[in-house]
């Protein structure tokens, strides 16, 4: 296979893949960067389209306007990428790249392969640069193991690349390749376009499929969440009670629930409306989270109850945890608005324990911390 024709395949895949996003592109891919990566691949085939016919058309159009496409395209990419992983830009540096490329193709005019060595070394900075960021960002940018292995291959095929353009490069540059080497045969070029290929294939894959993961990600978070106060829901509650009951089965490691109610609280909703009520509950979220310790976690329950679950904790540690954050949480008389004080239901885990048993026994204990007082702990 020649190499126009290897150049004409790439260009009718990133076509291909161009027209399919801007059909399925959507407001919430804004935030990803697959709108950046959209523009990016067209720009791409463009170039690639232009450089498919090297020496049939004005150099001005396959030389100098390809060039700027072809840099335009990788400068999209790299942007693309650095906004999904939460890294600036970089915008001066690109700017500086797209002219040098673009300058260098206007002088070499229908001299390709003069072009083709810059961009070699040009392009395979950038490269390296994207590899050292999809490889050194993961955890940050897909905490899930999945989107952690999508990241990891997509960042090799950009290492391969990186390295291979300044080699290729270098072989055309001590090879002294005549003008029109797109016309020769393929011979030693021919499997890094081939690669080029896969490198197209995978990267776009790998990227819209990372869009994808973390679009679901953050679906599955929304539905865990509570909207008013940011904390894990009642749905999340469930589940996180689920693996502590397997974690405590496993290795008999303790864990301890609580049930917290504020009190008086429907005396905020009467006496000042329930947007107040709404403040006095986020403030009292936040400090309830505030005192809790690594590994603890909390969630509303629903209302103004809310639920802990305290990690590796026996009854004496238990107790003294949630005696203060019944300190914490508790605030002046003169604070009228606000969630004065809360009362705390707690349990242990006990062997052969269901999720049901224990959320009801720290309800029966928080009933009892309501009926003896309010603002203060019992143990059930």
């Amino acid at each position: 296979m020649d190499l126009r024709t290897l150049f004409l395949a790439q260009t009718c895949a990133l076509l291909a893949i161009a027209a399919m996003l801007w059909i399925a592109r959507s407001p919430a891919d804004r935030g990803t960067g697959l709108g950046t990566w959209t523009l990016g691949v067209s720009a791409q085939g463009l170039a690639f389209l232009l450089l498919a016919n090297a020496g049939r058309l004005p150099a001005l159009l396959s030389s100098v306007l390809a060039n700027a496409a072809g840099a335009l395209s990788v400068a999209l990419f790299f942007v693309a990428l650095r906004r999904f992983l939460g890294l600036p830009p970089r915008w001066r540096g690109l700017a500086l790249m797209i002219a040098a490329v673009t300058g260098v193709a206007a002088l070499s005019g229908s001299r390709y392969v003069d072009s083709t060595i810059f961009n070699g070394y040009a392009y395979g900075v950038l490269q390296l640069l994207n590899a050292r960021a999809l490889w050194r960002r993961p955890s940050a940018a897909a905490p899930q193991p999945p989107m952690q292995r999508v990241l990891r291959l997509v960042a090799l095929f950009y290492l391969l690349m990186g390295l291979l353009l300044p080699l290729r490069a270098t072989a055309l540059l001590l090879g002294r390749t005549p003008l029109n080497y797109l016309d020769l045969p393929a011979g030693a070029q021919e499997p890094i376009y081939v690669f080029a290929f896969l490198f197209i294939i995978v990267t776009n894959l790998g990227f819209l499929q990372l869009c994808k993961m973390r679009a679901e990600a953050e679906v599955r978070s929304q539905a865990m969440s509570d909207e008013l106060t940011g904390l894990p829901n009642r749905r999340a509650l469930d589940e996180a009670v689920e693996r502590a009951l397997a974690g405590a089965a496993r290795d008999g490691r303790p864990f301890a629930v609580m049930m917290v109610d504020v009190d008086h609280f429907k005396a905020i909703n009467d006496r000042f409306g329930h947007h107040a009520g709404d403040t006095a509950l986020c403030g009292f979220a936040q400090r309830l989270k505030t005192g809790l310790r690594q590994g603890d976690q909390v969630f509303r329950y629903g209302g103004e109850e809310f639920s802990v679950l305290l990690d590796d904790s026996e009854a004496a540690t238990a107790l003294a945890l949630a005696e203060r954050l019944r300190a914490a949480v508790e605030l002046p008389p003169a604070e009228l608005t606000q969630a004065r004080s809360a009362s705390f239901g707690l349990t242990l885990w006990r062997p052969g324990d269901s999720a049901d048993a224990l959320l009801g026994r720290a309800d029966l204990a928080l009933y009892r911390a309501k009926s003896r007082g309010r603002n203060r702990v019992e143990i059930e």
